[in-house]
C-alpha cells in the first residue's frame, strides 16, 4: 500500500514540476455576454417574425471562440406586450435558423426554452432576468448562431418582445 500511495504522490509532484518548469497552466475563464436584440419579435396567431441571435459577432465570442469549454446558463430580459383584450400566456422558442413560417412549425421543430410569461390583457410587463431551459439545445447555442421566436399559447394573441437581451454564461479553457 505505502508503495501505491508514494507513486501517486511522486507521479503528481512529476506533473506539478512539468507544467511549472514548462510555464503551462490550463484554467477554465467564465465569462458573461450580453446580447441586445436590436429587432422586436411581432406575434399573432396568424402571422409573426423571429429574429437571429448571431454571437459570432460579438468580441467575447470571437476571442474566444476557438476555446469554448462549456455553455453554463441562457437568460431571456426583455418588455412583452400585449395587444388583445385577453390575457396571454408566453412562450419562447429556439430554433437553428429564421425559416418556420407557421406556429405549428415553431411548435413542432424549435425547442421551448421558457414557457408560462403571462401578459394581463391591454398591458405591458417587463420579464426580469428569467433562465431558458438550455439542455435541449446547449450544442446549438454552442454554435453561436439561434433564432428566437416568441408566440403565445391563447387564440387570438397579439404580442410584441421588445428590447430585449439574451445572457450568455459561458466557460473558456485557457492556458497560461
Amino acid at each position: 500500500m505505502k508503495m501505491k500511495k508514494k507513486s501517486w504522490t511522486l507521479l503528481a509532484v512529476a506533473i506539478f514540476a512539468t507544467l511549472l518548469l514548462s510555464g503551462c497552466w490550463l484554467f477554465g475563464i467564465t465569462l458573461v455576454l450580453n446580447y441586445d436584440i436590436e429587432n422586436e419579435i411581432a406575434s399573432t396567431d396568424t402571422h409573426f417574425n423571429s429574429v437571429l441571435v448571431d454571437l459570432t459577432q460579438e468580441q467575447d465570442w470571437k476571442d474566444n471562440q476557438d476555446k469554448l469549454d462549456e455553455i453554463y446558463i441562457l437568460y431571456f430580459y426583455g418588455w412583452i406586450q400585449n395587444y388583445e383584450s385577453t390575457p396571454a400566456t408566453g412562450q419562447l422558442y429556439v430554433y437553428k435558423d429564421t425559416t418556420l413560417q407557421t406556429i405549428a412549425e415553431v411548435e413542432s421543430l424549435a425547442t421551448l426554452v421558457l414557457d408560462g410569461l403571462v401578459i394581463p390583457a391591454d398591458s405591458t410587463v417587463e420579464v426580469p432576468l428569467t433562465a431558458m431551459k438550455l439542455e435541449p439545445i446547449r450544442d446549438l447555442i454552442m454554435k453561436g448562431k439561434f433564432a428566437l421566436y416568441a408566440i403565445a399559447t391563447d387564440v387570438p394573441f397579439h404580442i410584441r418582445v421588445y428590447d430585449a437581451t439574451v445572457v450568455v454564461v459561458f466557460a473558456v479553457e485557457t492556458i497560461f
